[in-house]
């Protein structure tokens, strides 16, 4: 899956609500301090809130030292507490990539004589519906609680295809009957039997009424005596204890006035006994099978969207403005996760749990000259720590190497990564080289490491000479085509959107060079960012096969080499 477009309303700069389309690769341009930054830090906000629930973020995990936030009261628009932040995330997946949000649990042999028919047509029906899903939608909502003199989590909506289909609120009781759209195309559909035919007001083929009824917010009791025949069953819906939904225990919501699901959190259906243990020929029916999976598959639906973008956003990647050199003392623990500065990539690198060949490809990517060509590789070396005393003792009493190999093998063991020269060979400490090394070296990790989904870089550029820039593009569309990772990258280097546009236009032509993946117009985005009165700006500037843009740049980016040439 990837993230395909994000819209932002209340956050920092940002007032009315802003659309920003997203490619595999996403270069966002523009003046300084014209919020490009700010779609960025959207994204880092949205990550912490559904994982931990940090509304308040002042710094994050995955931020580190080089993003602070402030608080709410900083980052929403205007520092006006009555405005609600607000979030959303389009994700372009396929259904059956929905998680299931229940441990499976096994059927007895006997449902019935028509039985091994029904569930085949019922698990079909399912199957159909799953495959219709193209897109999914969450939008998370934020405001202030004056009460509680915190910001709180007002609002958790979910869509599909493009239209939302369930919203959970917060109120001041609790939480809200859900707002369903229960003739969402994803789950309607014509009605085939007299039965179906019978639930005519819910499952209305939407061809056939074109004035839709609007969607609103059902009572428990409705809720409770809907039928769904496309799912199986009757399925109560909404207990009311609390805002808990069935099949979606109180346990999945992580408070009582909480609307955001905890998506961490998966247990068996609620059934009775007899199907835990010794099963009996009649110790379940049919239409309790049915009623529990319908409800199992509601639970995919609506929390899906959810676990599937929070997963994603566990590989999110954000590489800061300004990137630290390790010190030679070694990492601080407390910074082995910070990708911010630049030094989680380091540690990947030292980590013993890390494939030699990621060592190997990084080193390529920095030495290679038809890459960064920086004139250093990279070399990782096992250390064991032993008392400098207590190994001369050994030696000193003839220990033989059997003995002495033992005795490292129980010494605690560490790992270094030294930089070394091509020319000359020397292995050089980080801190020995120029500051450009440690600039990019964390953008080359991040890009090639295993299980990264997403990089938000600010500033690839900061620090290296032009034709390092020039190579990033390589490495971001090997990284898009090859591994299928996103690049949202907040930049002003007219070196890297150059060999973009070259790489697309050698693509058409036919004339790129051995072992490069191809490249499309399709495959990349050029985001402009401007400001005025009125709010945020932001203009796409569409590229064509031939590697040109089709329509003028703004005035003030790229046209100031012209004016000083000539």
């Amino acid at each position: 899956m990837r993230i395909t477009a994000i819209e932002i309303e209340n956050f920092k700069g940002i007032s009315e609500r802003v659309r920003v389309d997203l490619k595999p690769i996403t270069l966002l341009f523009g003046a300084n301090s014209a919020g490009k930054s700010t779609i960025l830090q959207a994204l880092l906000y949205m990550k912490d809130v559904l994982d931990r629930r940090n509304l308040d973020a002042i710094s994050t995990p995955v931020s580190g030292r080089a993003l602070d936030l402030g608080g709410f009261r900083s980052f929403v628009h205007g520092q006006d507490l009555s405005r609600t932040i607000k979030i959303w995330v389009q994700m372009e997946v396929s259904g059956p990539e929905l998680p299931t949000m229940a441990r499976t649990y096994k059927l007895p042999g006997f449902l019935g004589d028509d039985a091994e028919k029904r569930i085949e047509e019922f698990y079909e029906t399912q199957w159909r519906i799953l495959e219709t899903v193209r897109t999914a939608t969450v939008e998370i909502e934020v405001r202030w609680d004056q009460a509680a003199r915190c910001p709180v989590a007002f609002a958790y909506t979910v869509g599909l295809n493009g239209e939302n289909w369930i919203r959970i609120q917060r109120s001041d009781q609790g939480l809200t009957a859900p707002l369903f759209d229960l003739l969402h195309p994803a789950l309607s559909r014509p009605c085939t039997t007299a039965e179906e035919a019978s639930s005519q007001e819910i499952l209305e083929d939407e061809d056939e009424d074109p004035n839709r009824p609007p969607k609103r917010a059902l009572t428990p009791d409705e809720l409770s005596k809907i039928r769904y025949p496309l799912l199986g069953g009757s399925l109560p819906l909404f207990t009311g204890r609390r805002g808990s939904l069935v099949g979606i225990k109180r346990n999945w919501l992580t408070k009582p006035l909480d609307p955001i699901p905890d998506f961490c959190y998966r247990e068996d259906l609620d059934l009775p006994e007899a199907v835990r243990g010794d099963y009996r020929n009649d110790c379940i029916t049919i239409a309790d099978f049915e009623a529990w999976e319908g409800t199992e598959f509601l639970a995919r639906l609506l929390v899906g969207p959810g676990k599937l973008l929070q997963d994603w956003l566990q590989g999110l990647r954000y590489v800061g403005p300004l990137r630290a050199r390790p010190p030679r003392k070694g990492i601080p623990s407390a910074e082995l996760s910070d990708w911010s500065e630049g030094l989680a990539a380091w540690k990947t690198l030292e980590d013993e749990d890390t494939a030699q060949n990621l060592i190997v490809e990084v080193s390529q990517w920095l030495v290679g000259k038809d890459r960064l060509n920086s004139g250093y590789g990279l070399e990782r070396r096992h250390l064991a720590v032993v008392d400098a005393d207590a190994f001369r003792n050994a030696v000193d009493g003839d220990l033989d190497r059997a003995q002495l190999l033992e005795l490292l093998k129980e010494a605690p063991k560490s790992a270094e990564v030294k930089l070394v020269e091509a020319r000359s060979g020397l292995r050089l400490d980080p801190s020995d080289v120029g500051v450009g090394i440690s600039q990019v070296l964390p953008i080359v990790v991040g890009a090639v490491a295993p299980g990264g989904s997403v990089m938000a870089i600010e500033q690839p550029e900061l620090h290296i000479h032009p034709a390092m820039q020039v190579a990033l593009g390589d490495l971001f569309i090997e990284g898009a085509v090859q591994r299928g990772m996103s690049f949202l990258i907040e930049t002003h280097s007219e070196h890297l959107i150059l060999r973009l546009l070259r790489r697309i236009r050698e693509t058409s032509d036919g004339e790129l060079p051995p072992g490069l993946p191809e490249v499309k117009p399709e495959d990349i985005s050029v985001l402009y960012v401007d400001k005025d009165e009125s709010g945020m700006r932001i203009s796409s500037l569409p590229i064509d096969d031939s590697g040109e843009f089709t329509e003028r740049w703004p005035r003030g980016f790229f046209v100031e080499r012209g004016e000083e040439l000539f």
